[in-house]
């Protein structure tokens, strides 16, 4: 590296003037009091321009010489209490503050502490080294590329949706989970604490105020930001805990959605001024502004006592009860509802048929070749989603997943997840699980169910369903009602009722999920509780559906299993043979499988005196008999809606003699098609019809009678999948 080459504010060798990377010049001037450009620290790392600028100290862009990295460098350098001698470097004092400044560094090096032992947590940025110089500390952190929550708001206009704001604070307040149960709290949590990477990841920063031992009666400084910090944190021995930080997110979360920071909460206490997001014009859920104005109560006790309870609140989960807290961080867990009454026969059900593999639709036997977007049942058997592998020995358990460089969650090198616990390694899944150790393992599902048979979670991974698409978590939220009714039938058998609870996005493992919380009741008035977690693939279609089942009106067994459903990880991508085919001039989507049929091709036709296109797949190689057809027919002007189109063809088959049955009417994929079948010498033509975006649809099937077993699967699957671009 060049040091006459070398720009400061990107750490690319470039010429004389600006840089044409980052556009930083030559000419820019550090900040007062700044240390000079190129400044070599601890011997290994030099200093570029100045990022920020605080009351206790200087924030850099940093450049790691050993592993050559870009890194960020935070400098104590308290104002009012410090400046620098001549040589431009050295810390000196400006009055005698001896000990404010000594006691200073020490709390500036306790952040770099407490970041060292928060290195785990993937939303929270991580510190690499830290040291004394120049008579003064640094230490030294990840540099993110991207920026702050608060420049954000700003560059979209100063609020955004309820859901995008959730999405990004969801994974803070997940890591903020772990900070609470370390005894740590933030204490200055705000838009400009939060930050937002170039790949959409958000990272909480700044633990300057953070302190140890919550609850304790010692004297604790007094740091706070304006309507965002509670009225506690305006005393030196004010009650400060989980609660403390919970306001601050409501406050950050107020902000995002209603473009305000919340009035100051020392002023609330004798007029709280504070307004609704609903009367401010924000249009969100109730359940959502019912959890932002509790979490932003002026008293402590009113607001949430720990974070999970307020994820919950946001996410539509239920969470354990909690006692009241005096001062300190104690709760107590209220005793289980004894199985007995209603739930009783449910549970008495489970002990001899625990939790039923509710969504498969297609069987280990069943071979489907072909699927479109609008996917409808799910895809198993063979080595495509190996269900599970009987006799092995799963993996040493571990702690969870982190992502790697590359973006993909990876298993960690550390072990064990707890005592008693277990890590299974959902074979073919790309994903992992842990569960107690003493759940027993289905032997030809990813089943686990309590030694007692009252609780079970079992892990599902499917492409498509009769009633749904599911290729995102947007799918899942448009098919709740689909997915639950589902549910009753085959959890609680024919004529069971069911009540969707709650329903709301969710973050997990950092990625968007879907959670439905559901009672069912069966035939005999017997309920349980059932969790339906939803969360994609990586292949880029197929969804993950984590189920879960525990006795009704049980808040201590319902929480421990949402905990267990929690640990679940995506680890790689799902081994399966299936491909996505994607042609935007035709406007249609679909999956094949690629070792039952080659790449789909596209020809021509001018049929009806129209050019119009088809994609085609031959399932049998080789074989031009058999095939299937994908066509927008609506260029050939036989009408303008799939009965008009089924009537036409209905009729030409007719005038010209052919044998022809139908038309009639099935449901896939939410849409309704009409299909007709032809038959003629010894083959049979499969044709349906349906209105999709405006077009008229047509899925044909053509097959030999000795294999209309096949190609029916072929057809089924995609009339239940088809969906336009």
């Amino acid at each position: 590296m060049n040091p006459e080459k070398i720009c400061y504010g990107c750490f690319r060798e470039k010429g004389p003037g600006v840089c044409p990377y980052c556009g930083y010049g030559d000419t820019e001037e550090q900040p007062f009091l700044a240390l000079p450009l190129g400044t070599i620290l601890n011997g290994r790392y030099m200093t570029g321009k100045v990022l920020g600028v605080g009351g206790f100290g200087i924030t850099y862009l940093g450049y790691d010489l050993s592993l050559e990295i870009k890194v960020a460098i935070k400098e104590y350098m308290p104002s009012g209490m410090a400046t620098r001698y001549k040589d431009g470097y050295t810390v000196a004092l400006t009055g005698r503050v001896e000990k404010e400044y000594a006691a200073g560094m020490e709390r500036f090096v306790d952040e770099a502490r407490i970041l060292a032992k928060l290195q785990h947590l993937p939303n929270i940025v991580s510190v690499q080294n830290y040291f004394k110089e120049n008579n003064t500390a640094y230490f030294v952190m990840e540099y993110i590329e991207g920026m702050s929550l608060k420049e954000y708001l700003a560059a979209h206009g100063g609020m955004i949706p309820y859901t995008e704001a959730l999405a990004i604070l969801l994974p803070v307040m997940e890591a903020l989970c772990e900070v609470h149960s370390m005894n740590l709290m933030h204490r200055d949590i705000s838009p400009d604490n939060i930050y937002i990477t170039a790949s959409g990841e958000s990272r909480l920063l700044d633990f300057g105020a953070a302190r140890f031992s919550m609850g304790d009666n010692k004297s604790v400084s007094v740091i706070l930001k304006h309507g965002y910090a509670p009225e506690e944190q305006y005393s030196s021995h004010g009650n400060q805990g989980p609660w403390t930080d919970i306001y601050a997110m409501g406050a950050t979360l107020y902000r995002c959605i209603t473009g305000a920071v919340p009035p100051d909460s020392i002023e609330r206490i004798h007029n709280d001024t504070i307004r609704k997001p609903s009367e401010m014009g924000v249009s969100l859920p109730a359940t959502i502004e019912t959890a932002v104005m509790k979490a932003l109560s002026v008293k402590a006790e009113d607001r949430y006592s720990n974070m999970r309870a307020f994820i919950d609140a946001l996410t539509g989960k239920k969470t354990a009860p909690t006692a009241e807290r005096a001062g300190n961080m104690t709760r107590r867990t209220e005793e289980p509802v004894p199985a007995s009454g209603k739930s009783g026969g449910f549970l008495e059900m489970l002990k001899t048929n625990p939790l039923i593999r509710w969504l498969i639709v297609g069987a280990a036997a069943a071979v489907v070749v072909f699927a479109v977007i609008f996917p409808a049942a799910g895809i198993y058997g063979g080595k495509d989603i190996p269900a599970a592998t009987e006799g092995s020995d799963p993996p040493a358990a571990t702690n969870g997943f982190t992502p790697s460089a590359a973006g993909t969650p990876s298993p960690p090198e550390t072990d064990i997840p707890g005592e008693g616990m277990k890590t299974y390694d959902i074979s073919g899944y790309g994903a992992a699980l842990t569960v107690p150790s003493d759940w027993e393992e289905a032997a030809d599902t990813w089943t686990f169910t309590s030694p007692d048979k009252a609780m079970s979670v079992s892990v599902e991974l499917f492409y498509y369903q009769e009633y749904m698409a599911c290729y995102s978590v947007d799918d899942i939220e448009s098919n709740v009602e689909h997915i639950a009714a589902a549910a009753a039938k085959n959890i609680a058998g024919e004529g069971a009722a069911y009540e969707v609870r709650t329903a709301g996005a969710q973050q997990l493992s950092g990625a968007p999920a879907y959670q439905i919380d559901l009672r069912l009741t069966d035939a005999n008035n017997a309920q349980i509780d059932t969790v339906v977690l939803s969360t994609a693939t990586q292949n880029g279609f197929g969804m993950y559906m984590i189920t879960g089942i525990c006795p009704a009106n049980d808040e201590q067994a319902y929480s421990t299993l949402r905990g267990y459903m929690d640990t679940f990880r995506v680890t790689a991508p799902a081994d399966t043979t299936l491909a996505l085919y994607e042609n935007s001039e035709l406007g249609i989507k679909f999956m094949y499988d690629t070792e039952l049929t080659p790449a789909p091709e596209v020809t021509s036709d001018t049929s009806g005196g129209a050019q119009w296109h088809s994609v085609i797949m031959n399932p049998i190689a080789e074989d031009t008999t058999q095939g299937v057809e994908v066509n927008d027919v609506t260029p050939l002007g036989l009408g303008s809606s799939a009965k008009e189109v089924s009537d036409a063809v209905h009729a030409a088959a007719v005038q010209q003699g052919t044998q022809i049955s139908g038309p009639y009417q099935e449901v896939w994929g939410g849409v309704e098609w009409t299909i007709l079948e032809q038959k003629s010498e010894g083959r049979t033509m499969h044709m349906g019809f349906a209105d999709i975006g405006g077009k008229v649809m047509n899925v044909m099937m053509l097959a030999e009678e000795a294999n209309l077993t096949l190609m029916q699967d072929v057809m089924d699957c995609t009339l239940s999948s088809l969906r336009l671009i």
